[in-house]
Parts: structure tokens; sequence; C-alpha cells
């Protein structure tokens, strides 16, 4: 990668239910079936971008969505793109935004130009994850899950499953590729 090339990542959080593997249930026609519901206290954050050009997927995990964490991630991109400028397209969340992020992206950016800024953020429209190509590889990730739901029994190995199954893979799909033309063969 050439010194400050810009790069487009998408971005999100995805949170795993203990529970969010059971997605049908199946009975005799004539037989009641009875489905426990409870309340469901396990719960994983998982912050995710996915690079436009090359369809890399970058996952970390998090106890909750939060501007702390959100900083995090974002410190952690510039780490592994040491010499990029990124682009950063997301939703309007409300961790996404205030004091904190306002302060990371002031030491980051520094009192360069925009143009030559090493975060650029850019919100998709409020409420519309249709916009965010990074919803397919959620998708991805919890029908793989859905799949093997039988062979988990711990949560921990719901979590483990869906971080190995999206950690570092790349992703090619109609919506990634609306936003960059010049993706490498």
């Amino acid at each position: 990668m050439a010194s400050g090339e810009r790069v487009l990542l998408f971005l999100d959080e995805c949170f795993l239910l203990w529970g969010d593997l059971c997605g049908y249930a199946w009975g005799k026609r004539n037989e009641r079936v009875t489905i426990p519901i409870g309340n469901p206290k396990e719960r994983q954050a998982f912050y995710g971008g996915v690079d436009a050009r090359s369809g890399e997927m970058h996952l970390a995990r998090y106890p909750k969505a939060e501007s702390v964490a959100t900083t995090d991630f974002l410190a952690e991109l510039l780490i592994r793109y040491p010499n990029a400028k990124l682009t950063i397209c997301w939703d309007n969340a409300r961790w996404h935004r205030g004091e904190e992020i306002t302060r990371f992206l002031t030491k980051v950016n520094g009192n360069l130009a925009p143009e030559d800024w090493r975060i650029t953020l850019i919100n998709f429209a409020t409420h519309d994850p249709e916009q965010n190509p990074i919803e397919e590889v959620w998708h991805q990730g919890k029908t793989d899950l859905r799949e093997q739901r039988l062979e988990a029994t711990q949560f921990s190995e719901v979590i483990d499953a869906f971080e190995a199954r999206l950690e570092r893979q790349v992703f090619d799909f109609p919506k990634l590729r609306m936003y960059e033309s010049s993706r490498p063969a």
C-alpha cells in the first residue's frame, strides 16, 4: 500500500445473544410445541470493519458498544493500516459521535487539512442498515452459526465460532462492490 493511500472501510457493531442460534421450532402437526422464553443475560458485542477494495474483514470483541470501544477499534484500524488515510462509513449510532470521538479525531488528525486527515468519517442515513455492506457480513456470520446450532453447547463456543468465521476473511458480494469499482483481481 502506498503511503497516504485512501482506504474505504465500512464499520458497524454486531451483537450476539445466547439464544441467537435458535431460529426454528419443529413439531408434529397436532402437538403443541413449547418454547421456553428467558431473559438471555449473555451478550457479546463485536466491532467490525470490511475493506471496500480487498473485502478483508477486521473484527474485535468488546464488552459493549460505547464511545471508548469505538475509539479503541478506530485506533486498532490505524495500526492495521499504518500508512493509509482511512475513510470510515458507518451509521449514526450514539457511540459514533460525541466528545470522546471528537477528542480522538482531534488527536489523530491534529491540525492537518481535511484531505490529509488519517481518519475521515462519513455517516450513512439514520436507521437505514441497507446502505452499509457490513450488514451482509453480519448476516453471513449469523447464518453460519444457525447452521451449526447443534454443535455449540456453550456461549463461548458460539462467540469463538463467529469470530473464527469472520476475522480476516475476505468477502465479495454485490453491495460491497457498488461502492468501490477498482477492486483487485
